[in-house]
């Protein structure tokens, strides 16, 4: 291993699981962490992803407090006309061949937040809250660091792992390198003691989707989305939007969610952003992992699972390198054509909904990346 020390800057599922990952082959990792909480949100863990749970020994814990889809298939497999009728999906391979292990894990975000942190914790891992870095010194045999709060180290290894709009990113490539907004907006609605549930997605000939699932403790989650300015949606507008399109359907299930759309709930508002960091990810001995190299829309499931894939392949390549570089060399090499597959994929079904194009032509979109999804990292 070429290194003995890292910080990670971020303490999302990227810079968790990376801490993980390293702290298991022995790398003291500190993990900064500016904001400190986690946003309550679903998400879902799909496909390959799933083994990435395993490597990094969360596996069984996730299992245990989010809601696992056994016995193969797809969490796209379940897809309703506007009028809740089932509508035919084509059949695709197993989306994992090792029957072990699940195709899916469906947990309230803030949960797998703190299942990765208690593994961090294990792994080694310090966390601290509220602190940012500064600035970079990039040396030939380590980085020095400077936080915000005054402190300053010196490491072997920083990854940036803060998210779409990454702060390290904007230091070791400039503010050029930044994302971009599709034109569309996210609107998600965490539902306590919603009706019984009929998972899936909901889809209308005009391309308005609505992806309803289901979390542990009887918590109904909705997502869908439309376009409009990227700009701040306060409360009461949220709240409409979503009222809106579930009008649009005549699905008794939807309907129902409607009549629970009081001034009480709280819609999650945020921009559908992409970011593809060109090669390399790395300059020196900082490098990007997670959302900070590479940002997609939802369309996928994939963001989350593509972050835990990111630290399960960093740990394994730095562990057989014999230099920093070379080692993320190979992580990049391994990861950029899953990453531009991901990316690539979620700003297509963007534009295809946008233009309002047949549902064949986005689920075969969807179809493809997720088959290839399917293979090995």
């Amino acid at each position: 291993m070429p290194i003995r020390s890292a910080l990670v800057v971020g303490g999302g599922i990227a810079g968790l699981s990376a801490a993980i990952a390293l702290g298991k082959r022995g790398v003291a990792c500190s993990v900064i962490d500016l904001y400190g909480h986690t946003e309550g949100a679903s998400i879902g863990i799909t496909s390959r992803a799933v083994h990435a749970l395993e490597e990094l020994g969360v596996l069984d814990e996730c299992r245990a407090s989010g809601i696992a889809l056994e016995g193969g298939g797809s969490i796209f497999d379940r897809m309703f006309d506007g009028a809740g009728n089932l509508l035919p999906v084509p059949p695709r391979p197993p989306m994992n061949v090792d029957t072990r292990l699940p195709a899916a894990v469906t947990i309230f975000r803030p949960e797998l937040a703190r299942i990765l942190l208690a593994a961090a914790r294990l792994a080694g891992a310090t966390h601290r809250t509220g602190v940012s870095v500064e600035s970079l010194k990039n040396l030939a045999d380590r980085v020095e660091v400077q936080l915000s709060d005054g402190s300053a180290g010196s490491y072997d290894l920083v990854i940036g792992a803060d998210g779409t709009r990454s702060s390290v990113r904007g230091m070791i490539h400039g503010p050029e390198v930044r994302e971009r907004y599709t034109g569309a907006m996210s609107f998600r609605w965490l539902l306590e003691g919603g009706p019984p549930i009929q998972p899936g997605f909901y889809a209308l000939a005009d391309q308005t989707l609505v992806v309803i699932g289901r979390l542990r403790g009887e918590i109904t989650y909705l997502a869908t989305g439309g376009d409009m300015e990227n700009r701040r949606v306060e409360p009461a507008e949220a709240r409409r939007f979503v009222a809106d399109i579930l009008a649009k359907y005549t699905a008794p299930y939807l309907a129902s969610l409607r009549e629970r759309l009081d001034e009480r709930q709280e819609i999650i508002v945020r921009p559908f952003e992409w970011i593809l960091v060109p090669a390399p990810w790395h300059k020196g001995r900082v490098a990007l992992i997670g959302d900070a190299a590479h940002s997609s829309t939802a369309h996928l499931s994939a963001g989350g699972g593509m972050a835990l894939e990111d630290s399960v392949v960093l740990g394994q390549e730095l562990e057989r390198a014999a230099t920093v570089e070379a080692g993320l060399d190979a992580f990049m090499a391994r990861r950029m054509p899953r990453a531009s597959l991901v990316v690539e994929t979620g700003v297509k079904l963007i534009e295809l909904q946008q233009a309002r194009a047949p549902l064949a032509v986005s689920g075969m979109a969807r179809g493809r990346a997720l088959i290839a999804l399917a293979q090995p990292y």
